[in-house]
């Protein structure tokens, strides 16, 4: 387990992966982002300051989960402005965007087009799915961490990734990818 001092080491190696999930999760380009990986290091070093490092037992699985259970506060939030007509920007238009300028910066025509056509029909994916397929496939985490970030059993994990994956795999066929 890190030592005190050692927040700073924290911050530094987590928080572009926890930008990458959190920005992936959101599918937007704003700073919300920003705002609930920034919230998730501050939420550690108050579990930190009141009950000490031993109180974390897996490092990577703590911070996940929190980060995790922020970003689905942000989309409660969205779904609840959205339904008060306060949105103004289709949330597909804004992810669409979002993976377009992923994809641009990887030069390559086939290979650009392709990626987007993935990480749209990813982002068109069921929450319960997408959340595991990019915890597992994208953030490398084990099937325990998975479960333990989302909060649901081994079991669960395993089906949902299976069922995910074979939902995107059908969508990447259909359009001609896979």
């Amino acid at each position: 387990m890190p030592q005190t001092g050692s927040l700073m080491a924290v911050v530094a190696q987590y928080q572009g992966p926890l930008l990458r999930y959190v920005g992936r999760m959101l599918g937007t380009i704003d700073d919300q982002r920003e705002d609930v990986v920034q919230e998730t290091f501050i939420r550690l070093h108050r579990q930190v300051s009141t009950q000490g490092w031993s109180s974390i037992q897996h490092l990577t699985t703590w911070l996940y989960r929190v980060a995790h259970n922020l970003t689905l506060d942000v989309l409660r939030q969205r779904v609840r402005r959205q339904d008060a007509g306060q949105i103004a920007a289709d949330p597909a238009v804004i992810a669409e965007e979002h993976v377009a300028q992923e994809v641009d910066a990887l030069g390559e025509a086939i290979r650009r087009e392709a990626r987007h056509v993935v990480l749209r029909e990813l982002a068109q994916l069921e929450d319960e799915y997408r959340q595991v397929v990019l915890l597992k496939v994208v953030q490398g985490m084990s099937l325990r961490q998975v479960a333990e970030v989302v909060g649901v059993s081994l079991t669960t994990v395993n089906s949902r990734l299976n069922q995910g994956l074979d939902i995107l795999a059908h969508r990447l066929r259909r359009a001609g990818v896979a």
